[in-house]
């Protein structure tokens, strides 16, 4: 591979697409025969091919650059829900948590390649569908898969760039990227919804065994309920999440889980009915720098456990604002540790890295590490839950349509989840009253979902979609002070590379 990488003909952006991690390809096969790897005919024959395929895109999602570890890190660091705990840790994660980075950091280049190698693999299997036999349904039902993922994968770009190279089909020689340029987000946007109501229409309810780490119907539904929000298209959302809320428990088998903190508990995570699209960290999809948990030592307290980090860490705002009343805090925050037997603080231990409550939804209830090892963990991440749509209706419905009491229930619905503990209920947070207004009643969702879904990588989404930046960073109520710039910070920098190789203009600030 490395003499065909290095061709000084070969571009950056292309090397991006080539990298595509079917389970089925060697690396001597792009060495030897760069087509005949990029030809979908060459190595596509049967729908279980075409399948292998899909599985090598979905790969991507639990590789090491994205919800393995890069993606989940950007994302959470981003937010104003976690900072740098340890500062001995690298500089390109504390140039993500600072508002500091450049064209150069490696967390992004990471993500953006991982993205477009994903849309790659999608792109090769699509084109390869309509070619290999077999029934006519079942390629149908391939085929909303793969416009699925590379749909999700472009909505997760364009939020986080704005606007990107749209690409369609696979790569098959240089020539087809002479010329190519940055599509604009709301071209992007429209390819997405496509996409995403094809999948709606032609994926199954559930598939073999009920996982959830592939796309559903359901799945592809909620999608569009958040891109409509994002879109502040808030009669669609409405739409959308109605449509998974009123097929939730008998087509699509979702409900909420009786104690949140099941959500968080490996041992579980097979039996879990609330979660809609989910990284499963023990599917047998590839292997190699893929299906690796991180966030259990980028999470776990440095100095106390082995294996241990302290880098994404909650500020103690964070914690101190959380009223402890709320079961929510407990599963989501670890506040102490034992210390020769006798429960201490984390601010009181001494060995402790970072003398902060840290994230505790990934290393409380890892469920089994085989070999010990803790990055085999069977504790699923949660990309779309139940939750998470009851929340986008209430929000979608009060924008669109005023308060109402089918928006109020949806918003009772998660706080009466969270006000039992495991062995009894308690009374907070209370239920919303009936006669709250409608701004109060937006605030109150958006609140509720910096809670409900704290350290699940929505809450730079949230924040970017809302256009709080300044308010949450540098408001009075800052939860982490940071410098921030609204005409530059709502997006990360296209990789330097990519502007080098290719002219295009860099996103502004940068």
């Amino acid at each position: 591979m490395k003499n065909f990488l290095q061709h000084p003909s070969r571009k950056v952006f292309l090397l991006t697409l080539l990298f595509i991690s079917l389970t089925f390809t060697h690396c001597t096969d792009l060495v030897e025969e760069p087509k005949g790897l990029l030809a979908p005919e060459s190595f596509f024959k049967t729908i279980p091919d075409v399948e292998a395929g899909l599985y090598g895109a979905y790969s991507q999602f639990v590789s090491v650059n994205l919800y393995g570890r890069e993606l989940s890190i950007l994302l959470m660091l981003r937010s104003d829900m976690a900072a740098i705990g340890d500062q001995g840790t690298t500089a390109d994660r504390k140039q993500v948590d600072e508002f500091n980075m450049n064209s150069e950091n490696p967390i992004s280049r990471n993500v953006w390649n991982a993205f477009f190698r994903t849309i790659s693999a999608a792109n090769t299997t699509l084109r390869a569908i309509p070619t290999v036999s077999g029934d006519q349904a079942i390629k149908t039902r391939l085929e909303a898969e793969g416009r699925f993922i590379r749909a999700f994968s472009y909505f997760n770009l364009v939020r986080l760039y704005g606007d990107v190279p749209y690409l369609d089909s696979p790569v098959e020689s240089t020539a087809q990227l002479v010329g190519v340029t940055r599509t604009p987000v709301d071209q992007i946007y429209k390819t997405i919804v496509d996409d995403m109501l094809f999948a709606k229409q032609h994926l199954p309810a559930r598939h073999t065994g009920d996982v959830r780490n592939r796309a559903t119907s359901g799945t592809a539904a909620t999608v569009l309920a958040d891109v409509y929000l994002t879109l502040k298209q808030f009669d669609k959302a409405a739409a959308e999440a109605r449509y998974v809320i009123t097929n939730a428990q008998g087509l699509y088998n979702y409900s909420l889980e009786r104690n949140y903190q099941n959500l968080f508990n490996g041992a579980l995570a097979g039996s879990l009915k609330e979660p809609i699209f989910v990284t499963d960290w023990h599917n047998t999809i590839a292997d190699g720098g893929v299906n690796e948990d991180w966030l259990i030592s980028q999470t776990r307290m440095r100095g106390l456990f082995d294996r241990s980090l302290s880098v994404v860490v909650p500020t103690m705002n964070v914690y101190q604002s959380w009223d402890a009343r709320d079961y929510r805090r407990a599963v989501s925050l670890e506040d102490s540790v034992m210390v020769n037997g006798v429960k201490t603080a984390i601010t009181q231990a001494a060995r402790a890295s970072v003398k902060r409550p840290h994230i505790a939804k990934y290393f409380r209830f890892p469920g089994t590490q085989s070999a010990g090892d803790d990055r085999r963990a069977d504790n699923d991440y949660h990309i779309y839950r139940y939750a998470d749509v009851l929340l986008m209706a209430a929000e979608a419905i009060a924008e669109s349509e005023g308060v109402t009491p089918e928006a109020i229930g949806y918003v009772n619905q998660v706080r009466e989840r969270a006000r039992f503990t495991g062995t009894k209920m308690k009374d907070f947070p209370a239920e919303v009253s009936p006669t709250i207004n409608t701004a109060s009643f937006i605030s109150l969702v958006r609140e509720e979902r910096r809670l409900e879904l704290a350290f699940e990588f929505k809450r730079w989404y949230d924040i970017k979609r809302w256009g709080i930046l300044q308010q949450v960073f540098t408001g009075p109520n800052a939860l982490e002070a940071r410098k921030v710039d609204p005409a530059r910070d709502y997006l990360l920098p296209i990789p330097l590379d990519e502007i080098r190789l290719n002219g295009w203009t860099q996103n502004p600030g940068y």
